[in-house]
């Protein structure tokens, strides 16, 4: 054998197994999102999930910012789990309210929870999604404060980018400010 194909050969094993270690995260996409809104002057808030509903790809992880003074979390629970209040949060999770770290992942087998986070905070929390499937986002603040992420197959087209997920969170936000302000 020549030495050129001994050193193909060679190469393209460093390659392959190159390609089956690195992580399907170095393809990955981060979304951003917001939790809950408010008015300039902080006198309405708005219990939302901005976007309220988004589809990523397999892997993908989702960054939530907190524009908020209103106490929120970003919460997913297992399948069937009783909704813990939101000074107890995820069970195992670290003080004081159940937090589980940033950059946790999600597949529906642990609960993942920001703990309690406003703009007062200056904090972000991120969530890897490493398992297709449907999840349900909960605010364990507000009960009635959900949201849901749609994980697809990375081989799957995604429906949207992150500029309509930005411009459909810009209007949710404006449409929910302006009723909490009319009925105020």
């Amino acid at each position: 054998m020549s030495n050129f194909a001994s050193q193909f050969r060679s190469i393209s094993r460093q390659c392959l197994l190159l390609a089956l270690i690195l992580p399907l995260s170095a393809w990955a996409d981060n979304w951003t999102l917001q939790v809950g809104a408010q008015t300039g002057d902080k006198a309405h808030q708005a219990l939302a999930f901005l976007p309220n509903e988004i589809w990523i790809h397999q892997g993908d992880s989702i960054t939530w910012s907190f524009p908020s003074n209103e106490v929120h979390t970003a919460t997913f629970l297992t399948l069937g789990q009783v909704r813990p209040s939101r000074l107890v949060g995820c069970p195992g999770g670290g003080p004081p309210d159940g937090r589980t770290p940033d950059f946790s992942t999600f597949n529906n087998s642990a609960c993942v929870n920001s703990g309690i986070l406003t703009s007062l905070d200056s904090q972000t929390y991120t969530v890897i999604f490493p398992a297709v499937g449907n999840f349900k986002l909960v605010c364990l603040a507000h009960p009635n404060m959900t949201g849901a992420i749609h994980v697809l197959d990375p081989s799957a087209p995604l429906p949207y980018d992150q500029a309509f997920y930005d411009k459909q969170a810009d209007q949710e936000r404006a449409d929910l400010l302006s009723d909490v302000m009319a009925s105020g």
